[in-house]
């Protein structure tokens, strides 16, 4: 096994979390590193979905620092815009479960050339086509990673790892409990494929009733105007069908999203559900990866010869990797719950906000699951995310960001959006940088600190501007 050179710090995973992460603690003048399994960075950023999570209900900016500079470099290049939902009552508008005041939607590729600009920028040393093998630990301490690439297996000594991989994989590795799923059975939230399609009518699938459209305000350019709307492509009409010619997502299948991305491409698919599948698990997630584009392509057969307005669509393809909600949640010194979320409530050691809902897709019929005290955070505001979420339990030297923070399944269920991702990505950096420059542990790390670092350099932590 080679050895390579210590950093300082160095973060796993360079999806939303992971990019952020690493930013900032390389402009805290840490040597950073970030490893990504991919060959490009973004994540869930880069699969077509819009962007949830800067606002509350409210429509107050709840998410700044880093995250809030990449959108805006997205701005400047047309590459993003701001939507506003507008709808009153109906399925999901102002009232409902899952009302969601703003959104921001971004084109893929501009997103990958923005977060590789900044983390350059940065001088954040870059490793593509990586997968974390291992830890190196001392004791309970994680003293580096172990990783794999065309070179072979490597050894890298770090002064504090970032967990930004999504499913805890370098806290589980180290010892760090978790939990996985639903309370009781252990079920994770479904996994959806998404897709893109081409040559559809949807002014035909509207007028036939199989589609709606949503009614939303597009706050950018002219192109953005005219071309990005968003319809649900309603399947119930078709359900015995549905049921004949898939029986093993029998039920599933209520409607899904589709979005005009201009140029005659259509982004697809969100909401389509994988069911019952643990993407930490590599067996699971294979079947999944295999059920999803096998799905996908007997799907596009299926609307051309059902659905009005799509009898000529034209499968463009698939995206990288099938999209995962949720997996495991590593128990840290604090545990979100989802009183919480729905109070609104402030901590102490608040180093990120979230106002988005309880979003829990369901493996039944319907695909939401409304938990019993609903789904809306307080009045439209927004709660705080802990530092003590991002400390695991039982191991040292790690922290985590993004959905596998400490958190309970129906908090994670807010708390896993991208926005949210972000902010806790800069939080995990910037204290990741500040115990090594300071000689504290991770979990020593005075929250005060961390709080009035991030609130210089523009994040929102407790409270907005």
């Amino acid at each position: 096994m080679l050895i390579s050179t210590g950093r300082e710090v160095v973060v796993a995973g360079g999806g939303t979390a992971g990019i952020v992460a690493a930013v900032a603690a390389a402009r805290m003048g840490s040597r950073t590193l970030l490893v990504e399994q991919n060959g490009f960075v973004g994540g869930t950023a880069v699969m077509g979905l819009p962007i949830l999570g800067f606002h509350n209900n409210r429509e107050e900016r709840i998410v700044g620092g880093i995250a809030w500079e990449l959108m805006e470099r997205l701005f400047k290049l047309d590459a993003a815009a701001d939507l506003r939902l507008l709808e009153e009552g109906g399925q999901i508008g102002r009232g409902t479960p899952e009302y969601c005041a703003r959104q921001i939607g971004v084109y893929p590729e501009a997103f990958k050339a923005v977060a590789l600009e900044m983390l350059r920028e940065a001088g954040v040393e870059i490793m593509l086509h990586t997968w974390v093998a291992d830890v190196l630990l001392e004791g309970s301490r994680v003293a580096g990673l172990v990783v794999e690439n065309k070179s072979g297996r490597t050894a890298i000594p770090a002064g504090a790892v970032v967990d930004c991989t999504g499913d805890g994989d370098v806290a589980a590795r180290a010892g760090a409990p978790f939990e996985r799923g639903r309370p009781g059975d252990q079920v994770t939230q479904p996994l959806t494929m998404l897709f893109a399609l081409s040559q559809v009518d949807l002014g035909r699938a509207e007028q036939a009733g199989a589609a709606t459209r949503r009614q939303q305000e597009v706050l950018g350019s002219e192109y953005w105007r005219m071309h990005y709307h968003c319809s649900h492509i309603q399947l119930k009409q078709w359900r015995a069908e549905l049921d004949r010619e898939f029986p093993e997502l029998a039920g599933t299948m209520i409607r899904f999203n589709i979005r005009d991305w201009g140029e005659g491409v259509y982004w697809a698919g969100n909401m389509l559900h994988i069911p019952r599948l643990d993407a930490s698990d590599a067996d699971q997630l294979t079947r999944a990866e295999i059920m999803g584009r096998d799905f996908v392509w007997r799907l596009t057969d299926f609307l051309r010869a059902h659905v009005p307005g799509f009898e000529r669509c034209h499968l463009v393809g698939t995206f990288h990797q099938i999209g995962v909600r949720e997996t495991r949640r590593i128990l840290g010194e604090y545990y979100l719950t989802y009183e919480d979320v729905l109070e609104a409530r402030r901590f102490e050691d608040g180093i990120a906000l979230c106002g988005y809902w309880v979003d829990i897709h369901d493996h039944k019929g319907v695909w939401l699951h409304i938990p019993g005290q609903g789904t809306q955070v307080k009045a439209g505001g927004a709660y705080a995310i802990p530092y003590r979420c991002l400390v695991p339990k039982a191991v040292d030297g790690v922290l985590v960001a993004g959905r596998c923070l400490s958190a309970s399944h129906e908090a994670q269920a807010s708390a896993r959006v991208m926005a949210q991702c972000m902010a806790m990505g800069e939080a995990a950096g910037t204290a990741a940088a500040l115990a090594v420059r300071t000689g504290a542990t991770l979990r020593t790390l005075d929250s005060g600190l961390l709080r009035q670092t991030l609130l210089a350099r523009g994040a929102f932590v407790d409270g907005l501007p």
